[in-house]
């Protein structure tokens, strides 16, 4: 075996991997000077600490209430340094005395039993190590001088009740007061204190989310309860997950006691945690404080939290975009969450809810037992306009102005030319502006159209753009051929058919004004936060038109406070679309229905959950679970419309052997399949479907290749598989090319190669019998598992997308779909008591996420060293995390280099530039590698 060094104390380097810097220092490749000495903080010479942690005591021989300076971070070397500062110089009692905090209380470590607990003390922080100060020092408190007395809207007012920490979190992101309208919704009674709930809507912009980001920091701060977050996708997840971060960064809270062997007081900052599909989360429901999640992964976050019993440490959940309820596909899940959280009332889980959409906001407050407001106010001033035949009207009718006519052959039709005008206007002005669009197309063709009418800019603003050309050429996917010929004139399209890497650098650069125009599609209204000075909206999407609620959304994007005076909104239409628009303009917002009345899908869905989380398991408690619910609000006598469709869905659960019933005590039960359809976070038919396939599979399992494993964790959701139309006869090329043993597995799932030649030569699939949906449903789900099986075999994801002529942002979230799946699904075998296809199931989900083959997932544990990339280095001789850790800043580089796609690259005028991208990309390779390595040492020590 390989001698490695000790990863114990002692040596030049305490035993551990020489870092980056300690190597080139020793190389004497590196000119960094040598870092500051450990500043000596000693009390002040008016000052006596007492050690006692049981009763504090600060004897002042003078009135100076200085306290000492803060003390940085340290490494291990540093520590034995601390240890021997702030020891009593190894007499008398075996103490460590700290600064004291804000309040003056001195914080003590005790380690009279450091022998019986130093193995303890090692495997939480570290070999031979004192916490450090930001461990061990109490979070700091608010002093009163602080406190804005006299301004009721500054967040620092007393009323409010935040700790400093989150102040300053606040004011670091740009938010120091409130609007009178967010204190007066604040202080309607026992909102503060968490004794009632709300409801409350108002316009976009207005500064919805403040309310409840208080109401929620309150709960985990003040009370130290958990708060859950929900939003409806995932785009908003991230976004929001990093605000809350950002706010809460320097906040620390008490940190519960391991166990009787932690004899050290310890502050610990918060954990805030997005979940999301695809995301990958090992800290469990006991250590996070904050979850910011989609509706889907909210739902399993409290189903699992009541069967573990400890939803009780929940606090506080705020459900955003409450007008969600009424989605189609999704609505349902939202509803019984709520459900289940006003069952649990003995909990006290306070619930938020709130909307720029709601018109029915009373019938919301008294399902969810809440208190209600509504506001209209919006800190900018908004203008709105309809646009037709180069003629701007108000919403009154009123002429307001004309667009000049074009002589450009491109601009001959009136709505073009009048958002290329209304486009060029605001940049000139030096605003930014939102063009929604029907579709990705006609996005990609408005962008290069504007792209030939921009302003000329300076050499700086041109430099900035080409910067962003260059991040975008080191991604993954390489440089976009119409984002190259947009983004350096300022324009840039955003949609779902663009790479997530892609998207956020557009988004950042859009929001730092290098780009001044987006043209987008209709998610954009409900996705990222990206207002602008003026919006442009076409009245459809696809064929339809927009929605009240939509057109709403894209309507209140305009105007951002800080940077505007005012927003400006044009709805560009055609003369012979002007009645529908117009119809459309003054349509009421649409109230909020359930989607449990519908078919009986949700409806089961709901049973099974309220049975499986032993909410709702007689005939009396399913009656009150039922109470509970929004259709039994919205439902005209209810009982005698319901209690029929309750009764049916509870037999077709039966049938299903989801749930069984104890007839002889009267309760019901959820059956081995039912718990594992819960826990997953399956609906009903899903999880039996997920059963028999996995059942069937498990008799006569394929592993002579992957094609069986992977198309077991390509999705059953119809909305992830339904939208792709199979190439036949690419289907067929790509099944010709499996081997025997991939052609068993697809005979196997159902799969017929005849069939598949059948329809490449003109047939057709009718999808009109139950029969029919189950076999396109397999054949559908086959074709997606072949452009998985390109993933995993370290194709990259513009390739696998060019491949099948699909938008590589598709193949990018069918992926992390499934890796979502994947992770369900490992869930629902683990309750099965499937351990083996569970962790094979695991493994393959880890090889997704990476993109690469079983050989090299060790090295793609790298951050940004995935698929090709990863590749590249092994067969460079890269073959470990180990061997990269070793390397250099200008090897990495050449190799990223290699990685790059061939035919995206810029031209040979920008490669230099980009060449440095390349480099600071290679250093932070190299840093992570060496902590990655670092880590491995100190845990096969441990070991």
């Amino acid at each position: 075996m390989e001698n490695r060094p000790s990863t114990h104390p002692g040596n030049s380097h305490n035993g551990r991997h020489p870092s980056l810097r300690e190597r080139q220092l020793l190389d004497g490749t590196c000119n960094i000077p040598p870092p500051p000495p450990l500043p000596q903080h000693q009390p002040s010479s008016g000052t006596t600490y007492h050690a006692k942690r049981a009763n504090p005591e600060l004897i002042s021989r003078s009135n100076s209430s200085t306290l000492p300076p803060k003390r940085p971070r340290t490494g291990n070397g540093e520590q034995h340094q601390r240890r021997n500062r702030w020891s009593n110089d190894g007499v008398g009692r075996a103490e460590i005395r700290v600064a004291p905090d804000w309040s003056g209380n001195e914080t003590t470590i005790n380690t009279d039993h450091e022998g019986e607990d130093q193995h303890q003390r090692e495997r939480y922080f570290g070999f031979d190590s004192t916490p450090t100060s930001s461990a061990s020092m109490p979070p700091l408190s608010t002093p009163s001088a602080y406190r804005d007395t006299e301004n009721e809207y500054s967040l620092a007012h007393a009323k409010w009740g935040l700790r400093r920490e989150v102040v300053m979190g606040f004011s670091r992101c740009g938010i120091g007061h409130m609007y009178p309208w967010q204190a007066e919704c604040l202080g309607m009674s026992g909102l503060l204190t968490g004794e009632s709930n709300v409801v409350y809507t108002a316009p976009t912009s207005a500064g919805k989310s403040l309310v409840a980001d208080i109401l929620a920091i309150r709960k985990v701060v003040n009370e130290r309860r958990k708060a859950i977050i929900v939003l409806p996708y995932i785009a908003i997840v991230q976004e929001k997950t990093r605000f809350l971060k950002k706010v809460l960064e320097k906040v620390r809270v008490a940190a519960p006691k391991r166990g009787k062997w932690d004899k050290v007081n310890l502050w610990k900052l918060l954990n805030i945690v997005g979940f999301h599909g695809g995301s990958r989360v090992r800290m469990g429901w006991r250590e996070l404080d904050v979850a910011v999640c989609t509706i889907e992964k909210a739902n399993a976050l409290v189903n699992a939290a009541i069967e573990d019993r400890t939803i009780d440490q929940l606090g506080i959940v705020v459900f955003d975009e409450l007008h969600m309820l009424d989605d189609a596909h999704r609505g349902y899940i939202l509803e019984l969450l709520a459900t289940k959280l006003l069952c649990l009332a003995e909990e006290n889980i306070q619930i938020v809810g709130m909307s720029a959409t709601l018109s029915n906001v009373k019938v919301l407050a008294t399902w969810l037992k809440a208190q209600f407001y509504e506001c209209a106010f919006r800190p900018i001033p908004l203008q709105e306009h309809l646009v037709y035949d180069n003629n701007i009207y108000n919403y009154d009718g009123k002429l307001v102005t004309k667009i000049p006519s074009s002589e450009h052959k491109e601009l001959k039709d009136p709505v073009t030319n009048a958002i290329v005008s209304l486009v060029r206007g605001a940049v000139i002005a030096d605003h930014g502006v939102l063009v929604f669009c029907e579709s990705r197309r006609r996005c990609e063709d408005v962008g290069k159209l504007l792209a030939k009418f921009m302003p000329a800019v300076d050499e700086e603003v041109r430099e900035k753009r080409m910067e962003i050309v260059r991040d975008l050429a080191t991604t993954s996917t390489g440089l976009d051929f119409t984002l190259e010929k947009t983004v350096p004139t300022g324009v840039a399209f955003h949609h779902a058919g663009l790479t997530t890497e892609e998207r956020d650098l557009i988004a950042e650069a859009y929001d730092q004004g290098a780009i001044k125009v987006i043209c987008c599609t209709a998610t954009m209204a409900a996705g990222v936060n990206l207002p602008a000075r003026r919006v442009i909206i076409s009245p459809r999407m696809g064929r339809d038109l927009l929605s009240p609620t939509m057109l709403k959304q894209m309507r209140g994007r305009a105007g951002r406070k800080g940077r505007d005076t005012r927003g400006e909104n044009y709805l560009c239409c055609r003369k012979e679309d002007l009645a529908p628009v117009k119809e459309l303009l003054n349509a009421p917002m649409p109230s909020i229905q359930s989607c449990l009345g519908g078919e009986t899908t949700g409806l089961k869905r709901a049973l099974l959950e309220g049975i499986a989380t032993k909410l709702a398991t007689s005939d009396g408690s399913l009656n009150e679970y039922m109470r509970a619910t929004l259709i039994y609000h919205t439902t005209p006598e209810p009982l005698k419309n319901l209690i029929p469709k309750i009764l049916d869905a509870i037999e077709c659960l039966k049938e299903m052997k989801l749930i069984s019933e104890d007839r002889t005590h009267g309760y019901f039960h959820a059956t081995k399949v039912g718990n594992a359809t819960v826990a997953s976070g399956f609906g009903p038919e899903e999880g039996v479907f997920l059963h028999d396939e996995l059942s069937r599979a498990l008799m006569n399992f394929n592993l002579e290749s992957d094609m069986h494993i992977v198309y077991q964790f390509t999705p059953i959701h119809s909305s992830t598989t339904a939208s792709v139309d199979i190439d036949w006869k690419l289907m067929r090329e790509e099944v010709e090319k499996l081997d025997e043993s991939g052609i068993r597995a697809a005979t196997f799932v159902g799969v017929d190669p005849a069939f598949v030649n059948k329809m490449a030569q003109g047939g057709t699939l009718r999808e009109d019998s139950p029969q029919n949906i189950s076999k396109a449903r397999v054949y559908r789900r086959f074709y997606v598992s072949l452009m998985l099986r390109e993933l995993l075999n370290e194709k990259p994801v513009h390739i696998v997308a060019a491949n099948y002529n699909i938008a590589r942002g598709f193949i990018q979230q069918l992926s992390i779909t499934c890796k979502g799946f994947a992770t369900t699904s490992g869930t629902f075998c683990k309750v099965m008591g499937w351990t083996g296809l569970a962790v094979l199931l695991e493994h393959y989900s880890w090889r997704l996420d990476m993109g690469v083959k079983a050989d090299l997932m060790n090295l793609a544990r790298i951050p940004f060293v995935k698929s090709v990339t990863a590749r590249i280095f092994h067969e460079s001789g890269l073959k470990s995390v180990e061997a990269v850790s070793a390397s250099n800043v200008e090897t990495l580089a050449k190799l990223l280099e290699l990685a790059q796609p061939k035919k995206l690259r810029l031209r040979e005028a920008e490669m230099g530039k980009m060449r440095g991208r390349l480099e600071q990309r290679a250093g932070v390779i190299l840093e992570a590698s060496v902590a990655i390595y670092e880590q491995d040492c100190k845990d096969a020590a441990e070991e």
